[in-house]
């Protein structure tokens, strides 16, 4: 292998998964581990030391770089705030003090879509864009943004939270942030569902055919609809149009506030998006230059890339 000082290896904590893989110059060189997420926070670091300790020695691996949920501080230790779907107590874990500890490895912590939004940046479909959006939609909305060819991070290192911009006035739809009528309640895979079921409660019953005949409003779900748009049918097309209506607001505000060359799509909504016809509205009611608006590359190992290459960046110029 060539530069074999630059090897990371990268981690990626979910909710349901752990992922983790040796990382070389921006490519995963390694089998990629993927383990269940424990239901408690030791069963969380014996997960992650187990992890390290398979790929550390057989790939020389000099750092360590870890995406999470959570906002994580500005120095990169630790998180500071987590998310509902990890044990109670996962911000208390010190990733970095104990891994340091234990093996002498150098590491670095990044909330997952800030490392997910850098991988696109540094090998993906925004390499050579030195201003870029990169969003992930999925049940959530998340997002990664770079200005200059930097990662953004504001004060605290939780810049970019870029599903909790409200774009609807009156307290109609809570969401999971606390807040009311944030673009993640409306244009995540969540809100696409949703979506549907609102609309489908304006429609008289008698009229009501195709995918609503003998159906609940309350149990459409994001796949009935997607499986209704593979037949054509006429209230899916009506659902999805305005889901994308929806997604289209939301990049017309981050297109307009931070001038980006582009803006990534990535996640499992991401998929079902009409990518010429949202870039074509997007660019026709933005203020700024054209933006190009494509799907992620790195997608499915973005942020075990994205935090390799953040970590091997940090510390290598330590060095």
């Amino acid at each position: 292998m060539d530069n074999r000082e630059s090897i990371s290896i990268g981690i990626d904590i979910g909710g349901t998964k752990i992922s983790a893989a040796a990382v070389n110059n921006g490519q995963i060189i390694s089998e990629v581990l993927s383990f269940g997420t424990p239901n408690n926070i030791e069963g969380i670091v014996n997960t992650i030391f187990e992890a390290i300790e398979i790929l550390k020695d057989q790939y020389n691996a000099k750092f360590v770089g870890i995406a999470t949920a959570g906002t994580v501080n500005l120095d990169n230790s630790r998180v500071t705030g987590s998310t509902g779907n990890l044990p109670k107590g996962y911000n208390t874990i010190e990733f970095k003090k104990i891994i340091e500890e234990k093996y002498g490895l150098k590491t670095l912590i990044e909330n997952d879509a800030n490392a997910a939004g850098y991988a696109e940046y540094k090998i993906g479909n925004a390499k050579g864009d030195r201003n870029t959006v990169v969003l992930t939609l999925g049940t959530g909305i998340g997002g990664g943004v770079i200005v200059d060819g930097k990662l953004l991070k504001g004060k605290s290192g939780g810049a970019a939270e870029c599903g909790h911009i409200p774009i609807i006035w009156g307290k109609k739809r809570p969401c999971t942030c606390g807040g009311w009528d944030c673009w993640e309640a409306y244009a995540s895979g969540t809100g696409y569902a949703k979506n549907a079921q609102e609309m489908a409660r304006e429609i008289p019953l008698e009229e009501r055919t195709g995918l609503l005949k003998d159906k609940n409003p309350e149990d459409l779900t994001t796949y009935d609809i997607i499986e209704g748009l593979s037949v054509g049918d006429s209230f899916a097309k009506k659902v999805h149009d305005h889901w994308e209506e929806l997604v289209v607001l939301g990049l017309i505000a981050y297109s307009n506030i931070f001038d980006p060359d582009s803006i990534i799509l990535s996640g499992g909504m991401a998929k079902f998006v009409t990518f010429e016809k949202v870039e074509k509205e997007l660019n026709e009611r933005i203020v700024v230059p054209y933006v190009k608006v494509l799907h992620a590359k790195a997608e499915n190992y973005a942020g075990i890339i994205g935090a390799a290459i953040l970590a091997t960046e940090k510390f290598e110029s330590e060095i």
